[in-house]
């Protein structure tokens, strides 16, 4: 969420479906909390716009964690 509403809050004319998009483009798993998201729409006077445009994008893809490892430093 933090990458979207900081983005929407620099570039205030941007679109909130283009720039939601861009943001599922470039992080196939990004899921925005729609709270903070909510919260982001109501401080910057989008109108409702970031909501749908996040809600347009849906849930991203599952992240699933990498198996944990070890290397040592010393042999």
């Amino acid at each position: 969420a933090s990458a979207y509403i900081i983005a929407a809050a620099l570039a205030p004319k941007r679109d909130e479906v283009e720039l939601a998009q861009t943001l599922r483009a470039l992080s196939p798993s990004a899921t925005p909390n729609p709270r903070l998201i909510a919260v982001a729409d109501a401080l910057l006077g989008r109108d409702g716009r970031m909501i749908a445009a996040i809600e347009a994008i849906g849930r991203g893809a599952d992240a699933f964690e990498g198996i944990p490892f070890e290397l040592k430093i010393e042999a």
